[in-house]
C-alpha cells in the first residue's frame, strides 16, 4: 500500500511504514522504518518504544558512503506528535530524522540511533517524501 503523504494525519493508524525522502539540492535519500502504528490520537507528544526501528541514508547513488543506523534509546525511537501539531509535522524517528512541515526537516547526532545520516545537524528541505506500509507476504 502506497501512503502518499501531505502530512503526518495520513499515517494514522498505519504500522510497519518506511518513510523515504529526497532532499532538496542533493542527490540524497534519507528515511526510516517503523514497525509501530503512527498514533494520530494523542493530546500531548508521545515518545514509543521499539529495538526495530533504524533511520538511514543513500548519498548521491554510491553504496558504499550509505548508512544505516539502528534505534539504540528504545525508549525514544518514535514520536508520535499531538493532534493540535499534525498539521505542520510529519513523522518523528526520535530525534534522529523528522520532519517540521511537508518540506523541512533535521536530522540530530545525539538522537537515539546509533550514528548520525547527516554531516550536518542544520535542517534541510524536501523535494517531497513518501510512506510505504511493508506487508508481509504470506504463502
Amino acid at each position: 500500500m502506497d501512503l502518499h503523504l501531505k502530512h503526518f494525519g495520513t499515517c494514522h493508524g498505519h504500522a510497519s511504514t518506511v518513510v523515504i525522502m529526497k532532499v532538496k539540492g542533493t542527490e540524497e535519500i534519507l528515511g526510516g522504518y517503523n514497525p509501530l502504528i503512527w498514533n494520530g490520537n494523542v493530546n500531548i507528544n508521545k515518545y514509543e518504544n521499539t529495538n526495530d526501528s533504524f533511520i538511514f541514508s543513500l548519498k548521491n547513488g554510491n553504496i558504499q558512503n550509505s548508512i544505516l543506523s539502528r534505534v539504540k534509546i528504545p525508549a525514544s525511537a518514535i514520536l508520535n506528535i499531538c493532534k493540535s501539531q499534525q498539521y505542520i509535522n510529519g513523522p518523528y524517528f526520535g530525534h534522529g530524522l523528522y520532519m517540521f512541515s511537508p518540506n523541512y526537516c533535521a536530522s540530530n547526532y545525539n538522537s537515539g540511533y546509533e550514528e548520525p545520516i547527516r554531516t550536518t545537524e542544520s535542517g534541510f528541505l524536501i523535494v517531497d517524501y513518501e510512506v510505504f506500509k511493508v506487508i508481509k507476504k504470506t504463502n
